[in-house]
């Protein structure tokens, strides 16, 4: 690790409560000759329900994720925070991202692989004003790794 990497690994968001987890997980970045990040390698953890008595799922997807991303991310978040269900990189070349509210505390999160086992995977997790602080300040601390700072 460079100390350009410093600050690796790092979440870009993750979304938590009763046994469901969804998260990215940013692991190193790619860079251009310059030092500057082209991208981003990473995961995104499932880890959903009680999976020793056969009726949850736990997996990790390999994803990446670019500058373009990150603003996709904020406005899905932005969109969140008023009320919008969302869909991030949906009909990307990359894992999807679905969330939607259900009540008023409450998001459905479905992570969407068409690429590779064409599989989903959706999990209820709470959420409050808390959550939204700390999701706008994992995307700072990410995009500061493109950023170099």
């Amino acid at each position: 690790m460079t100390s350009q990497d410093a600050g690796l690994p790092s979440e870009l968001f993750r979304f938590e409560g009763d046994r469901n987890v969804v998260a990215l997980r940013i692991e190193s970045l790619d860079r251009r000759p310059d030092g500057t990040a082209i991208q981003a390698r990473g995961t995104i953890e499932i880890d959903c329900g009680d999976v020793a008595a056969g009726r949850g799922v736990r997996g990790v997807q390999p994803t990446f994720v670019g500058d373009v991303d990150l603003d996709a991310w904020r406005a899905a978040l932005d969109a969140l925070d008023l009320g919008q269900d969302v869909a991030w990189r949906e009909d990307q070349r990359a894992t999807e991202v679905h969330v939607r509210w259900e009540h008023d505390d409450m998001l459905v999160v479905t992570v969407r692989d068409r690429m590779g086992l064409l599989t989903d995977v959706t999990a209820a997790v709470p959420v409050s004003d808390e959550w939204f602080d700390d999701a706008y300040d994992r995307l700072d601390r990410v995009y500061g790794l493109f950023e170099g700072r």
